[in-house]
This record gives structure tokens, C-alpha cells and sequence, in this order.
């Protein structure tokens, strides 16, 4: 206090008694409440023989030093303990007539206009909270004019402007444009909070100098009562040349001007600038001018069709906010999916799908196992719930069942706004597929691909899955020749499943050559389309090579193009190029198969001879083929001989003819051990054949072992056989006949 009278400033030592005091009410609240009660005694003592002394009025020596450095405070030196009771109990300064209750900083410490946040006064945060520009630029209303017209003069003369418009019509930003416009920069500005009382700040602005100030009310309705914004204050701080600029929705200033009669005579000489929250043509055409030069306003213009400018401003980092904190696993993690979901397909250009497709895209985040139908619904419920009584973070379509994401969240994504990745790759495909189900919808999907190509395509060096789904769009909705560059750039990345694509598209296009190795690649991998592709190309280029060799005289490249054409059923030629390799020397290894070609034609006399050439040469398999001709002349002994012959040489065929002569003849023991021989040697029908003459003979249970072999083998009557033995055991019926033999004879 010494200090003070000396250097004339006890404002400034009051204030840092008050911020002294704060300090200790926060951090050692049992000691505030020590020096609180301590104070209230002195003060309560003090106040029964002390009597106020009398307010101070704008008019008394404003600018005298010795008013200035004046020490009387509400009765009492600064040393009472009337003043420092006032400042514990209250928590206030009280100096220059101020009154212990009104809990208000004195006016030198007030922020000035052009100092001031307009956020702390009630500007909502725009939408990029990382943006270094606390606001977007502000685009003229068509009220601002007559606003700009009403805060002047208030400034003048004192009196209240009013705001009124629906909410999120951004009634509070163009308030806060009119009072940075029209004030001096210098200008005072006390923001009370809603319920503040509000007779101390008329006591403070009594007492302010020659300051200018301004009392700034945004939701008035917060700020009316006894105690807060009344007529006779009004009319008090009019004569104080104080202006009050407030704002209210239009639902509270109905309620509050024509209800009570305190509140009407407050309301009813304000002349209310009204705001709507649609944009007039003006004001979206100045929109428009302002949008280049700030990407919060260039979102706001293009969504403006959808939602209104400033609630699109206003509403964004409440959703962004709310959304972020979803994707804990105790919150809505399906839900912040789903809306995800929805912000990457209108990135990749989808702009609206139904809830279908938001579900299957969803589930390409993170791993999740797929959601069931009601966990699905309660996170659509969820997401599309409406906020701030405005919107929802997801917004039906304009096609029934629909949905999309609302729109400050497409471009929080779009502008970077940490919280967003790349658009996983899988959802390329999924949204071009999504399109594609429209006949209608070429153009669309043409700019879907179009935005593929400039997002991934810069990726792709550095993301060899872009390399590949890049291929993989264009192959199905673009160009193919760019897929093929696309997969061939993957593949050789490393990329399996983009070396079968590739192999793919160059077998379609018969370049089996270039296909080969790609096809390899993705066949190891155990691409089985790949593997079937890469056989018949393999297949295709053998045919060529051995054709070219077999014409230039090679008689094995013959030989084996003989193989290939006859496995294709095509036996004429394979015919002619068997001549040609038994005319190169080869007669001992193709003169059994001339003469199976031979005998399928019907000509079983050449036939024969070929078959002898055959044994002749050292081919034993040559001796079944004699049998065959013999026994087709009805000469079954000798037929039998070469049978067995052939059998005992370990031929199959062989083995299966001469069992079926030993039955047809009554051996059935000598019948039964070839057809056992026939099996071990491969033979298809040996097993069944057993079984079948086993079964004649009531031996179930051995035929069922027989077949059983032969149905391993896959043989075609081998179940119904079985099925046959079951019924002949249940009916005891020794007499059930047996299968349908196979033809007897065999090549």
C-alpha cells in the first residue's frame, strides 16, 4: 500500500493482491477458507460503525492525480478489512466505488478490441483447428450494413444491438465483425459470464476514465434477470455512453419479448438485426470471391447446396472432435469406421452409396471381424444421430437408403487435417463397382478412375500395392494396356498376384511366350488359374517347337508331336507323324502306337503287322496288340498265349485280357490272380473285375475289399457294386446278380 500512494498505481497493487488471493483459492483451499473467515469477522465488525461512503460519478475530477491516487475504497483505506473481506469473499477488485459483488477485473485489464479472441467471445472455432488463422475470412452479410449502422450509434449514444437468427446461422461472427469494424481499436471489452451479476459492471464503468468500453452479451438470454441486463441498466449505461452488443437465437428473443414484462421493456425499443442461415444470391456470390483464398470457405462453397455456410463452419470440429475420440474400443470404434467408411469413397469420388456398401467397406479397416446386423445398425444409429441439433456425421442420401458423410469431414480429410490416412487401396475397386452397377453412370466412374490415377499414381514407387490396384482398376474400367504396364511394374516389384494378371492378360491375347514366365511366377505361388493357364500355353508352344522340328526331319520331335495330337483326338495327323518318326529310325518305340491308331481305324490287319513290328523291335507292349487281333478272329487260344505273355512282360492291359479269357473258360482261381495282377500293375477295371467274380460266388466280404480298391481308384460302377453287395447281404439272397461286367477286352 506504501508503494501505491507513492507511485500512484494501486490499481496495479490491487490487482496483484486479487491475483495473490486467486492464487491460494486454487492451490490451498484450506487456507483460503482460513484467511476468508478471518476477514469476514473483521469486516462484519468494520461495517457496523462504518457507513459508505458516497459512489463516485463519471463527473468527479476524472482526470485529477489526486482522484487518481485516491485510497477511499466503499468506506475505508486499502488497509480496512471491509475492502479485504470484499476481495476473499467476492473474489473481486473493489476500488473507485466498485461494489464487493461484482467479481470484475477493473477496466484496465480488460482485452481490447484489437487484442481481443474472438473465440473466447463466443466465435465458434472454425473447422482446421490445425489452420494458423484463428478465423476464415469474413464474407459480408447483407445485414451488415444497418448492424454497422446500429453499433455506431450505440457507440455514440449508448443502447443495445441485437443479433437474433436461427442457430449456427452465425449470428455471433457478423456481431464480432461489426464491433472490430466500427470501434476504436483501443476500445474496452468485458465479456461477463452467462449469470455474472451484472450491477458491478456499471459500478466499474462509473469509475473507468475516459476509456471507451463496450459490454459484450452473446446468448443474451443467459445474461437477463434481476440481477443481469434490466431496462434501468440498460438506461444507465446508455447514459454512460457504455454500448451493449448481444446476440440471441430467435426461439429465446420470441420467448423472452413477449413474455415477462420486465424482459419486454428491456426488448421491446431494440429494433433486432435479423439473420437467416440461408445465404441470399449476394452473399453467395461474395462466398464464392472469398473461397480461393481460404480452403475452409472454398469447403463451405462447395457444399453450400447441402449444408448452410455457417453452420458448416461452425458445426465441423464439433463432429471432427466427437469423431476422433469414437475409435476407442469402449466408444464406437464400429461406428467412427462407418463414417470413415463414408469420408474415403466421397474422397475416391462416391459421394452417396447405400448402407450395404458402407458396411463392406468398413470392414476393410483395421482388421475387424465383420460386423453382425444389429452391431451394424446401432453404429449406423450411432452415426447418423443428430449433434447440435443441425446434422448428423453421416447424412441420408437423396436416393432412399442412402448415406453420405457430412460434408466438413470430406474436406477436413481432403485438406489434411491430422486423424486421416491414404484411402485404403481395396476401396479403388469397391467404389468403382459400386458405380459401374449403373448403366447410367460412365461419367462417374470415369472421374472415379481419373482420381485413382492422380492419387495412386504418385504412389506408386513407394507402394507397390498401388502398382497393383492400379492395374487392376484400369484392366477392369479403364485402359488395358495401362493395367498392363500397371501389373508389369508390380510384378517385377515382386508382386505375385500381379505377375498371374499380367500372364492372364497375355494368354487371352495369345502371346504365350511373354506369358510364360508370369504365369510361372504366380503358379508357384499356387494360383491355380495360373497353373491351368501356364499348362495349356506350355502345351500350345511344345506343339509349335515340336511341329517346326518334326518338318525340319526330326524324328523324335515327331514322334512326340505323334503324342501330342493324339492325346488331343486328333489321330490322323498324329497317324502321319508316328510314319514319319518310325521312317527316322524310331520303328522299335512308335509301331505300337501306329498300330493302336491302326486298330481304332478298323484296320486290324496292318494293325497286326505293326503289333509284330513291334515285338520284332523288342516292344513287348506289342504282344497285347496281337492278342487283340487274334482274338477279334475268334482264335482264343492264341489270343491267350500273347495275353500271357504280355502279362507276364508286366503289361496291365495284358494281365486284364488273359484274366478275362482264364474266366470266360471256367478257371476262375487263375482268372482271379490276373485280375489281382492286372490291379498291381494300374490296371482301372482289375480290382472291380475281381470283385464282380467274387460276388457270383457269395464271397461278400472279399468283394467288398476288391471293391473298395477299385472305388479308391475312382472307378464309375465301383459304388453301385457296393451299393449291390449291401442289398444281396441284407436279403440273403445268394442268387443277386452281379454288376455289369466291363468290356473284356482292353488296348
Amino acid at each position: 500500500m506504501r508503494i501505491a500512494r507513492t507511485n500512484g498505481s494501486p490499481q496495479r497493487v490491487w490487482a496483484s493482491l486479487h491475483g495473490l488471493l486467486d492464487h491460494v483459492r486454487r492451490d490451498d483451499p484450506g487456507v483460503y477458507e482460513e484467511l476468508k473467515a478471518i476477514a469476514d469477522a473483521f469486516a462484519e465488525d468494520e461495517r457496523a460503525r462504518t457507513a459508505p461512503a458516497p459512489r463516485r460519478t463519471p463527473d468527479a475530477a476524472e482526470n485529477s492525480d489526486a482522484a487518481t491516487n485516491a485510497n477511499t475504497v466503499s468506506g475505508g483505506t486499502f488497509n480496512d478489512p471491509v475492502v479485504l473481506a470484499g476481495s476473499i469473499t467476492g473474489g473481486v477488485h473493489t476500488y473507485y466505488g466498485q461494489t464487493p459483488h461484482s467479481g470484475l477485473p477493473p477496466v484496465i485489464d480488460w482485452p481490447q478490441v484489437d487484442r481481443a479472441n474472438a473465440i473466447d467471445l463466443g466465435v465458434r472455432r472454425p473447422r482446421r483447428i490445425a489452420d494458423e488463422r484463428p478465423l476464415p475470412r469474413y464474407v459480408v452479410r447483407d445485414c451488415d450494413p444497418a448492424l454497422d449502422a446500429q453499433v455506431r450509434a450505440a457507440a455514440r449514444e449508448g443502447g443495445l444491438v441485437l443479433v437474433t437468427g436461427e442457430p449456427l446461422s452465425g449470428k455471433t461472427r457478423t456481431l464480432w465483425a461489426a464491433l472490430f469494424t466500427n470501434l476504436s481499436g483501443t476500445t474496452r471489452i468485458l465479456h461477463p459470464a452467462p449469470g455474472t451479476d451484472l450491477r458491478g459492471p456499471a459500478a466499474v464503468l462509473r469509475a473507468r476514465g475516459d476509456a471507451e468500453c463496450v459490454l459484450w452479451l452473446d446468448d443474451l438470454d443467459g445474461h437477463l434477470g434481476e440481477h443481469g441486463l434490466t431496462a434501468a441498466l440498460l438506461a444507465e449505461l446508455a447514459r454512460l455512453r457504455v454500448p451493449v452488443l448481444a446476440t440471441m437465437s430467435d426461439e429465446a428473443y420470441d420467448a423472452h419479448r413477449f413474455g415477462s414484462p420486465a424482459h419486454t421493456r428491456l426488448l421491446s425499443g431494440v429494433d433486432p438485426v435479423e439473420l437467416g442461415a440461408e445465404w441470399s444470391p449476394a452473399e453467395v456470390e461474395r462466398l464464392a470471391a472469398a473461397a480461393p483464398d481460404d480452403l475452409r470457405l472454398a469447403g463451405a462453397y462447395a457444399h453450400r447446396a447441402r449444408h448452410s455456410t455457417p453452420a458448416y463452419l461452425a458445426v465441423g470440429p464439433e463432429l471432427l472432435g466427437e469423431w476422433r475420440r469414437a475409435r476407442r474400443a469402449n466408444a464406437h470404434p464400429l461406428g467412427h469406421r462407418l463414417v470413415l467408411a463414408a469420408i474415403d469413397l466421397a474422397r475416391c469420388g462416391v459421394e452417396e452409396v447405400p448402407a450395404d456398401v458402407l458396411r463392406r467397406a468398413s470392414d476393410l479397416y483395421g482388421g475387424v471381424a465383420p460386423a453382425s446386423s444389429e452391431e451394424f445398425d446401432q453404429a449406423l444409429e450411432w452415426a447418423s444421430g443428430i449433434r447440435h441439433g443441425t446434422t448428423g456425421m453421416l447424412v441420408p442420401g437423396a436416393e432412399g437408403g442412402t448415406w453420405r458423410a457430412y460434408g466438413s469431414l470430406v474436406e477436413d480429410a481432403r485438406d489434411g487435417v491430422p486423424g486421416f490416412g491414404p484411402v485404403p487401396l481395396e476401396l479403388w475397386p469397391l467404389a468403382l463397382d459400386e458405380l459401374s452397377s449403373d448403366d447410367a453412370a460412365s461419367p462417374a466412374v470415369d472421374a472415379v478412375l481419373e482420381r485413382a490415377r492422380a492419387v495412386l499414381g504418385p504412389e506408386a514407387d513407394t507402394t507397390p500395392g498401388a502398382l497393383l490396384t492400379l492395374g487392376r482398376i484400369e484392366e477392369e474400367y479403364g485402359d488395358e494396356e495401362a493395367a498392363e504396364g500397371w501389373f508389369r511394374r508390380a510384378a517385377d516389384a515382386g508382386s505375385t498376384e500381379a505377375a498371374g494378371r499380367l500372364g492372364s492378360l497375355l494368354f487371352v491375347r495369345e502371346d504365350h511366350t511373354a506369358a510364360s514366365p508370369y504365369l510361372e511366377k504366380a503358379a508357384e505361388s499356387g494360383d491355380t488359374v495360373a497353373q491351368c493357364q501356364l499348362g495349356i500355353a506350355l502345351l500350345q508352344r511344345s506343339e509349335y517347337w515340336l511341329r517346326r522340328a518334326a518338318e525340319s526331319g526330326d524324328g523324335i520331335a515327331a514322334f512326340w508331336l505323334g503324342d501330342l495330337l493324339r492325346g488331343d483326338g486328333i489321330l490322323e495327323d498324329a497317324l502321319r507323324w508316328y510314319r514319319k518318326a518310325a521312317e527316322a529310325g524310331l520303328r522299335a518305340g512308335v509301331a505300337t502306337r501306329i498300330g493302336e491308331v491302326l486298330y481304332g481305324f478298323g484296320d486290324h490287319e496292318e494293325a497286326e503287322q505293326w503289333f509284330r513290328t513291334a515285338v520284332e523291335e523288342g516292344d513287348s507292349n506289342g504282344l497285347n496288340g496281337i492278342g487283340r487281333a487274334h482274338e477279334e478272329r475268334g482264335a482264343l487260344e492264341e489270343a491267350a498265349r500273347f495275353y500271357g505273355r504280355s502279362a507276364a512282360s508286366g503289361d496291365s492291359a495284358g494281365a486284364y485280357n488273359f484274366a478275362s479269357i482264364m474266366e470266360n473258360q471256367g478257371a476262375l482261381n487263375k482268372a482271379r490272380k490276373w485280375f489281382a495282377r492286372a490291379h498291381e500293375l494300374g490296371d482301372y477295371d482289375g480290382a472291380y473285375a475281381l470283385g464282380r467274380s467274387l460276388m457270383r460266388e457269395n464271397r461278400h466280404d472279399e468283394a467288398e475289399e476288391w471293391f473298395r480298391k477299385a472305388e479308391g481308384l475312382g472307378h464309375h460302377k465301383a459304388e453301385s457294386a457296393l451299393a449291390d453287395l449291401k442289398a444281396a447281404r441284407s436279403a440273403h439272397r445268394p442268387d443277386t446278380p452281379a454288376p455289369d461286367a466291363p468290356d473284356n477286352v482292353k488296348a
